[in-house]
């Protein structure tokens, strides 16, 4: 049986965290996926995973590889985890998914060739290559609402997406340029449904370090029941091994060599910040049974009932969550805001001392990255600065 403690360096070390990350690309090879959100108060959750592993990477670098910054973009854009940036190479492992929605009602309706909005938005991407929203133009292309009030092309434009009948060809703005798929090139591996889903088990595992059934399953989002038969065949290949951990009340798994060959973690940059889409924090019961540490994001929380603040980030020290800050990246004054900012319940002041001066340079690192000048101390919290 391993001790937590154990397990939780292994996860750490999986996940390319404390160990020499030092690119985009190779973060991206150590979790398959970075989440795409669009919520930017500090930074988009995509380019978090790369900075807390890499450091303060040039930002313009990111822009390029996952969106081309007017070239063609070396990542693609599909429903991996939710909505996610992969490698090309990465593409037809989702080919399963893509099946799956064609043989949903909604996305039938606009594939039929009756479907008249639909066709005229395929001789539009056919005419006139990759497009924007804005770039429509139809009666049919206005919004019905606020936040997610999708206009109709827009919702057939999704719908085509899922289905893989229409790709991203990169971003302008942040707005998705849509694409026929014969304008974008995504390799064909030839691997049918069940390799598909056999291979994106073994990356769950080599991510996660050790997980149970059920995270195994979350991390390409499969129902734990699709994703059973799979484990069970990795199982009896011998390239996944059943593990028992102190304190978890189910089975973990893990790939062998993972077990077999640990390697010590690299403190010499202790203390760093996530995402709350980042794979170490985004299954809140993992978060909580490995490290502990309650955490949810409180953006729909009326804000007289946020207890931490509107987008907290966890904060991580050597191996453990010791607290979370709200930071705002204000762009007009050139400021990073730090809104508020908390340490656990028991966290001692001698180990708040230790991690004085890594939280200063973590917070110093952040904002170089993000191109502020100021760093604005916190208004809130049991944490000063």
């Amino acid at each position: 049986m391993l001790t937590n403690q154990a397990a939780k360096e292994i996860v750490l070390g999986s996940l390319g965290i404390h160990r020499p990350i030092e690119s985009i690309d190779r973060a991206l090879d150590t979790l398959h996926l970075f989440q795409i959100d669009s919520v930017n108060v500090f930074a988009r959750a995509h380019l978090m995973p790369a900075f807390s592993r890499v450091g303060a990477y040039p930002l313009q670098d990111f822009e390029e590889k996952a969106f081309g910054a007017g070239n063609a973009p070396s990542y693609r854009e599909y429903w991996a985890h939710c909505a996610a940036l992969i490698k090309p190479e990465d593409w037809e492992l989702f080919e399963f998914r893509r099946n799956e929605y064609r043989s949903r009602d909604r996305v039938k309706e606009v594939l039929s060739p009756k479907h008249k909005l639909a066709g005229w938005v395929r001789a539009e991407l056919k005419n006139n290559g990759p497009m924007t929203i804005a770039q429509f133009e139809h009666d049919a292309n206005k919004r019905t609402g606020n936040w997610w009030g999708w206009s109709e092309v827009k919702t057939i434009l999704e719908r085509l997406h899922f289905a893989g009948e229409v790709v991203s060809a990169g971003r302008t703005n942040f707005s998705r340029l849509y694409a026929l798929p014969e304008q974008v090139e995504l390799p064909r591996l030839g691997i049918t449904e069940s390799e598909q889903k056999l291979e994106l088990m073994r990356r769950s595992a080599k991510a996660l370090g050790i997980a149970t059934e059920g995270e195994l399953a979350d991390y390409f989002r499969f129902y734990k029941t699709e994703a059973r038969p799979y484990i069970r065949q990795l199982l009896q290949s011998g390239e996944l091994v059943e593990v028992r951990v102190e304190g978890w009340s189910e089975a973990g798994y893990a790939l062998p060599e993972t077990l077999e060959n640990p390697s010590g973690l690299d403190y010499s940059r202790p203390l760093r910040l996530f995402n709350p889409f980042d794979p170490l924090t985004w299954h809140r019961d993992r978060t909580r049974r490995i490290f502990d540490f309650d955490y949810m994001i409180e953006i729909y929380t009326p804000e007289p009932k946020r207890k931490y603040g509107y987008y907290t980030l966890p904060i991580l020290y050597r191996d453990q969550l010791v607290g979370r800050v709200d930071l705002k990246h204000e762009r007009k004054s050139g400021s990073l805001l730090v809104q508020s900012l908390w340490q656990e319940q028991w966290v001692t002041k001698t180990l708040e001392k230790e991690m004085a001066p890594h939280l200063h340079a973590e917070l110093e690192l952040a904002m170089q990255w993000i191109g502020a000048e100021k760093l604005i101390p916190p208004s809130r919290g049991n944490w000063t600065l």
